[in-house]
């Protein structure tokens, strides 16, 4: 299926960052790469637009901190791409009280009080856990991880953090309530319930998450995507906008890759960036195993979407407990992310909200923004999204925040943008849920779903990145890199393939592990 040369020819479905990324490393290698994205843009989460009065906005990611290990990798820095650092990671207002993460763990547990120590050990333990999962050379099953816990002092209590919820461990942890509830809504962060079984990891994650400063691309996080672009078509890569794929089929010269504008390819792989829903859609033949990984697929039964809002304004953005770059997280009373939570599953939004706050960089340009994101239901018992509905949604986060922060976050001549369920179907299709998955158990670790293991699947010639597709999720570019892996791992395994291919597969390096992908995630918001 090589065609009439020994170029590999290779279409990328979706150009959001991880898509992007394989593509990147592909065209590298020498594949001939083309990038077929529905939207008018490549970037996917990667968002950024101006307002008719010039004022920057996100409306989609902002923090970048998962990204920049890879970034680094593919030496983006030559097409443009710069970082603006800072040491402050996360502020917290929780019932009226402030609570302040810097990149130092020292620094942060001098700050809480009676809950020092308490703090420190949570800090250690999350290390521990952590390094251990990191000593696996590709991700590991929940057997494996157990058995090697096992193996070590203490390692079955470590186990058991996995099995155990979120806010269980937090409360083991530590004794002040707002600070245990600081660390529960970072946990949430990952559109997990954090009193899920199986959650437990994901309330170490800030404890984890000392020793770098938080991070964001010069030029907002459009500047990303152009990087990754610019990089693709150095390497000789190509990048079609506003073209769906329609269907993917397998011929005699290959395997079509069908596009709304008539204009489809016909290549020898492909990989997907869609969820595993979606790709299984475009294929004639669906394999079993993928059929029945597809239906039952755990991740999206807590029914979590994201919405953003951004607010743009003429004169300068309200003054936040962690300045206008670091992320404010913001919640009202301590039991609302557990009640929250529930209203999502039944399909209304939350009544009392939570959100993350940040101000978005200008970079000397008029006027300010703030960037606002919350969770809200992807599905809505009382029907579907609508502009309005979400408008209201909106309303509602904007009035919970304005109160907790005691500021006027839409002043005189200020103009919101909402991104909700609705808008994100447009842009990116599917479900339309920019962070793609929620981190249950089985996302996190090595378990994979029949049919969707190692980025392979049944299918020979097609790879999966993304979407649904653990690691994915999240913005690290790390499942990108893993399926750009695995697929030049399995050319350098036919005896045609040279020796560009083997070293290019040396250069990309072996499979990360899942779960260190969500701590490259956790500043990525």
């Amino acid at each position: 299926m090589s065609g009439s040369s020994d170029v590999t020819r290779v279409a990328v479905v979706g150009g959001g960052h991880n898509g992007l990324v394989a593509a990147v490393l592909l065209a590298r290698a020498g594949c001939d790469v083309t990038v077929l994205e529905q939207a008018a843009e490549v970037g996917g989460c990667l968002w950024t637009q101006r307002t008719t009065s010039g004022v920057v906005i996100e409306r989609g990611a902002i923090d970048h901190g998962g990204m920049r290990a890879i970034a680094g990798e593919l030496g983006l820095e030559r097409f443009g791409l710069t970082w603006r650092e800072r040491e402050l990671l996360s502020a917290f207002r929780v019932d009226g009280e402030d609570r302040l993460f810097t990149a130092d763990a020292a620094q942060t547990a001098d700050g809480l009080g009676a809950d020092r120590d308490r703090y420190l050990a949570l800090v250690s333990r999350a290390r521990m856990l952590f390094d251990a999962v990191d000593m696996f050379a590709q991700p590991p099953t929940p057997t494996s991880l157990a058995t090697m816990l096992s193996s070590l002092r203490g390692g079955d209590d470590l186990f058991r953090t996995v099995l155990m919820s979120a806010e269980r461990v937090i409360a083991d942890g530590l004794a002040d309530p707002r600070t245990r509830a600081a660390l529960g809504l970072y946990a949430a962060h990952s559109q997990l319930p954090p009193w899920a079984p199986g959650s437990g990891a994901m309330g170490l994650l800030l404890p984890a998450g000392h020793g770098e400063p938080g991070v964001r691309p010069v030029g907002g996080s459009r500047a990303l995507a152009d990087a990754l672009r610019a990089a693709l078509e150095a390497a000789g890569g190509r990048v079609r906008v506003g073209a769906p794929v329609t269907a993917v089929t397998q011929s005699r010269d290959g395997v079509r890759v069908d596009t709304s504008d008539g204009e489809g390819v016909v290549v020898d792989r492909v990989v997907s960036s869609l969820d595993l829903v979606r790709t299984a859609a475009l294929l004639d033949r669906v394999p079993d195993a993928m059929a029945a990984s597809a239906r039952t697929l755990v991740s999206g039964s807590f029914n979590v979407a994201e919405m953003t809002l951004s607010i743009a304004r003429p004169g300068e953005g309200p003054r936040l407990p962690g300045g206008d770059q670091a992320i404010t997280f913001v919640q009202t009373g301590l039991d609302d992310l557990r009640r929250g939570f529930g209203d999502i599953m039944a399909g209304r939004a939350p009544r009392r909200p939570w959100a993350m706050v940040t101000g978005v960089d200008q970079d000397g340009g008029p006027g300010s923004a703030t960037w606002i994101s919350t969770v809200v239901p992807l599905r809505r018992a009382s029907g579907a999204w609508t502009e309005r509905a979400e408008e209201r949604a909106a309303q509602s986060v904007i009035e919970t925040v304005s109160a907790q922060l005691d500021v006027d976050l839409t002043g005189e001549g200020a103009e919101v943008t909402v991104t909700g369920p609705r808008t994100w179907i447009q842009r990116i299709g599917g479900t339309g849920n920019p962070n793609h998955i929620d981190l249950t158990l089985d996302q996190m670790f090595g378990w994979r779903p029949p049919g969707a293991a190692g980025h392979r699947t049944e299918v020979p010639w097609l790879y999966l990145t993304g979407a649904g597709t653990p690691p994915g999720g999240g913005l690290s570019g790390v499942s990108g890199r893993a399926a750009a892996t695995a697929l030049l791992h399995d050319l350098d395994a036919r005896p045609s393939a040279g020796a560009r291919l083997r070293s290019a597969a040396r250069e990309a390096g072996g499979l990360w592990s899942a779960m260190r992908t969500y701590l490259q995630m956790r500043r990525g918001a």
